[in-house]
């Protein structure tokens, strides 16, 4: 039985940055938490002891601190997205770069005296990759109560449910909620996060509610209206129970507990997760203009409606695995040579590349060898990285090189499929 490396990554963990900005006499703060992962090909640090592409963990701190002066933090999200980008071309045995970032609110007291609210913590995961970015925003520790208009009755009992029905309680939790975005192009990340929290916050104090999931639903479901931008979102909710204290028993004449005193219990705790999804659509057209092969589209079409974006990408990326030859031929066919520039999204893709000489003259010797235009995922990718992969390439025999090319026409034709949703 062999034994080899799993999955791994290293990042810093919890570098706290503060940024003040005193370019007035009013000065402003951003107070963060930030931690770095990378993912990719560091297997020889693990199995060597090589460190030759290790960037390391204390660099990546100091890029932390560094970027939040160098491209500021106007929000959160703009400031993960390039900080990830960074770090990517900085380790290029990364394939992925994690950037997670807590933001701790300050209230103004003065032009420059603060106050550090208590409550909600405002975050986002950023996921840079050589082929584009995710981003994940979000909010924790965001305590609410409903001290009354909320009830948990009907539920399922056996033998050992002692719970009491009721139709009238306090509801009370801390939510964690993540909402994550169609495209990571978005601007207006400020606006889209003051806009969710009012919502969760509006939709919770406005519900009537028959148990905590169905306000879960309706506020991920407001949430999800209010912001196309947005695919899902997910809630962890423990529950905050608080008990009513029985007055019983104490010999105090007209002493009655109408609903008034309770006992604030923090464990055991229910805990309650779910995620609102938007079901994904897409169109014929839509398909084929990220992979210009019929039977592909036909395919994908066919297992719909899809649950969530997650269940369409994977039945595209099924779908894209095998190609006859009659399809890669069609495929080729929408695609310009590595650095001629064809039409939008090409040149989007290839922004990275610049035509050369050198560039023209291996995509001669490519289409000599193998007839066919040279193919490859060339997003997140420059010049000489997209060089080194024909050279390399250009020592496969017919049949690996066929795979190759058809594994890339999948590449590309699921980023643009995700990019379009």
């Amino acid at each position: 039985m062999a034994i080899q490396l799993g999955a791994n990554q290293y990042g810093k963990a919890e570098n706290r940055v503060v940024r003040i900005v005193r370019d007035t006499p009013v000065h402003e703060i951003k107070d963060l938490n930030v931690s770095t992962s990378l993912r990719g090909d560091f297997a020889d640090a693990h199995t060597h002891g090589d460190q030759a592409a290790v960037l390391p963990t204390d660099t990546q701190k100091n890029t932390a601190f560094a970027y939040a002066k160098l491209h500021g933090v106007d929000s959160v999200e703009d400031y993960a997205l390039a900080l990830g980008r960074r770090l990517l071309d900085a380790a290029r045995a990364a394939h992925e770069a994690e950037i997670r970032v807590e933001e701790y609110a300050w209230d103004r007291l003065g032009p420059h005296s603060f106050v550090r609210r208590g409550g909600a913590v405002r975050t986002c995961t950023v996921t840079v990759t050589r082929g584009g970015a995710r981003v994940e925003s979000g909010v924790g520790e965001l305590t609410v109560l409903n001290s009354t208009d909320s009830e948990f009755k009907g539920f399922l009992k056996d033998e050992f449910t002692t719970l009491a029905e009721t139709d009238d309680r306090i509801l009370a939790t801390s939510l964690v909620a993540t909402w994550r975005h169609a495209s990571a192009e978005r601007q207006d990340w400020n606006a889209s996060y003051d806009k969710a929290l009012d919502t969760i916050l509006t939709t919770f104090a406005g519900t009537y509610s028959r148990a905590l999931q169905e306000t879960l639903y309706a506020m991920g479901r407001a949430v999800l209206e209010g912001d196309d931008g947005l695919t899902d979102i997910h809630f962890r909710a423990p529950n905050k129970h608080h008990f009513l204290v029985d007055f019983s028993g104490f010999r105090v004449d007209g002493l009655t507990n109408d609903g008034e005193v309770f006992h604030a219990a923090d464990r055991p705790y229910g805990l309650i997760e779910a995620t609102v999804v938007r079901t994904p659509e897409v169109s014929r057209e839509q398909l084929l203009a990220c992979l210009a092969v019929p039977r592909w589209a036909d395919e994908v079409l066919a297992g719909g409606p899809y649950a969530d974006r997650e269940a369409l990408l994977g039945r595209a990326d099924e779908a894209a695995r095998q190609l006859s030859d009659a399809e890669l031929e069609q495929a080729l066919a929408g695609h310009p040579r590595i650095g001629e520039r064809g039409g939008a999204q090409s040149q989007s893709e290839q922004s990275g590349v610049s035509p050369s000489d050198r560039l023209a003259q291996a995509n001669a010797a490519y289409e000599q060898r193998f007839d066919r235009v040279f193919l490859i995922r060339a997003a997140g990718r420059d010049a000489e990285e997209i060089l080194a992969e024909l050279e390399r390439r250009m020592q496969n025999d017919d049949a690996a090189e066929r795979a190759e090319t058809v594994d890339n026409l999948r590449q590309i034709a699921l980023l643009r499929l995700e990019q379009s949703l």
